[in-house]
């Protein structure tokens, strides 16, 4: 999580910099945010902070070449970490670059391609927060008993690693019921509102346009991906449109190599090739009372632009 957050230091950086050599006008937000990804990008080594500047420059200046705006250095570019409460509401930038009334976001993922970390608890309504349809009270009678039975073990201060001991599966009596539950009442979403997987797959990839840096350490590779679902990005065609999906083609639990079900994966499938896996699992050792979706673009799709740069 730190090394995510000296990326963004990194990446806001790189733009400013680069604007600065150029002679053009820039300034940086100094608030708590950018305070917060500056702390953790100084705690780092000068091998990790030389690291981090090489990727987000080289895909800095990539976006420079896609986006006239940026190009023009006469007027002010205004460089904002966003806070982290934007990605709650389908945001999912965390460097945000603004031209007057125009502006483009950056997404920085340090190895690792998830769209977002989700959760599920007895209090997050998930169609409401994912798109904008709540769940119904049959959901929250069926799920209310298994977060129930969590709270008792939390407040216990048993591990997850520990539930066999008193006779529960983390995969049996947790993953596999609170995952039913949420399909039957995803299913029942997608039949009451046509365009639930619109919303479903705005809410994953961004409800604002974006580029997101993906930076792989072991290869010394960053990759941007071009996300321009509303046709705000390389205004001018430098940048392909990239059509969200219209309607579910099958929503499924994932089947492993070796034939059998998985106990905490499901995939997702739309149209427009678009297909995401959710994963459910606990992000920390004590048990806790609301739990984590990794949610990975397994397919994406062919007109979102795709750049690859060594660095």
């Amino acid at each position: 999580m730190s090394t995510g957050k000296a990326f963004e230091y990194a990446t806001a950086m790189s733009f400013y910099i680069h604007v600065n050599h150029q002679g053009g006008q820039v300034q940086i937000v100094n608030d708590i945010y950018f305070q917060n990804v500056k702390s953790s990008f100084d705690a780092l080594g000068v091998n990790d902070k030389n690291n981090l500047m090489s990727a987000a420059m080289s895909a800095a200046l990539e976006v420079f070449n896609l986006e006239k705006n940026l190009q023009d250095m006469t007027n002010n570019l205004i460089i904002r970490i966003a806070p982290d409460s934007y990605g709650e509401i389908g945001d999912v930038r965390d460097v945000i670059l603004t031209k007057d009334d125009w502006g483009i976001g950056i997404s920085c993922k340090h190895n690792h391609q998830a769209l977002k970390h989700q959760r599920l608890s007895n209090r997050i309504d998930f169609g409401n927060e994912w798109a904008g349809y709540p769940v119904s009270q049959n959901y929250w009678q069926n799920v209310q008993p298994i977060f129930q039975m969590l709270q008792t073990y939390r407040n216990g201060g048993v591990n997850w690693r520990d539930l066999p001991n008193y006779g529960i599966s983390k995969e049996q009596d947790v993953y596999i019921p609170l995952l039913n539950t949420f399909l039957n009442e995803f299913n029942q979403l997608d039949e009451e509102h046509s365009d639930l997987a619109t919303r479903f797959m705005e809410y994953l990839a961004g409800r604002k346009d974006f580029y997101k840096f993906v930076m792989d350490r072991n290869h010394r590779v960053v990759t941007i991906y071009c996300y321009n679902l509303h046709g705000d990005l390389g205004i001018g065609g430098a940048v392909p449109f990239v059509p969200l999906p219209t309607n579910f083609i099958s929503k499924s639990w994932k089947v492993n190599i070796n034939g059998s079900q998985s106990t905490n994966t499901l995939i997702i499938e739309m149209n427009h090739n678009w297909t995401v896996g959710l994963r459910l699992h606990s992000a920390a050792s004590l048990v806790e009372t609301s739990l984590k979706f990794d949610s990975q673009p397994i397919q994406i799709p062919n007109s979102l632009l795709t750049i690859q740069i060594p660095y």
